[in-house]
């Protein structure tokens, strides 16, 4: 468990090193788990104690949107790998599952910035801007994920 705060700290604080590291021993059962809770994390805020929907329903949307998640995390690494395939790069769809999982991290800042968004003009405006910094953030980290499995140069992967 103490790895997996390390990873989970290095993501935020010091990516290069992490990925390194993750490349280097890649924790694919951390990953998987990293992209469960970030799948149901929007479904998780969208509950409501007051809510007329029974529980079975929840845990139904909770389950699928796990599901379809886990299903969009491969679908994106398998698209990666045949293309990394067609340059003759491909085979390390384990290391890129784990860095782009990895690279979700900052997505648990979408929670913060959901709630920030119920009140006032300042708050929704501060919401908003904490959202698009969040993803702005994971897409870089996801980019640097592909820099770092198909060890590619920058320029390279933004012209992808």
């Amino acid at each position: 468990m103490k790895k997996f705060f390390d990873n989970f700290h290095g993501v935020l604080f010091n990516p290069s090193e992490t990925f390194d590291n993750l490349k280097e021993n890649p924790q694919l059962i951390q990953g998987f788990i990293i992209v469960i809770f970030v799948s149901i994390l929007s479904t998780v805020l969208q509950f409501s104690i007051d809510s007329s929907s029974n529980a079975f329903i929840q845990g139904f949307n909770l389950i699928n949107a796990s599901f379809w998640g886990l299903l969009s995390w491969l679908f994106f690494a398998s698209f990666l790998e045949i293309i990394a395939s067609i340059f003759k790069k491909g085979g390390k769809t384990k290391i890129f599952l784990c860095l782009s999982a990895f690279a979700l991290i900052p997505w648990i800042f979408i929670a913060p910035a959901s709630l920030f968004k119920t009140g006032g003009l300042l708050f929704k405006v501060l919401g908003i801007l904490v959202g698009l910094a969040s993803w702005l953030w994971s897409t870089i980290l996801t980019a640097y994920a592909i820099m770092k499995t198909y060890d590619i140069s920058a320029p390279r992967v933004i012209t992808f």
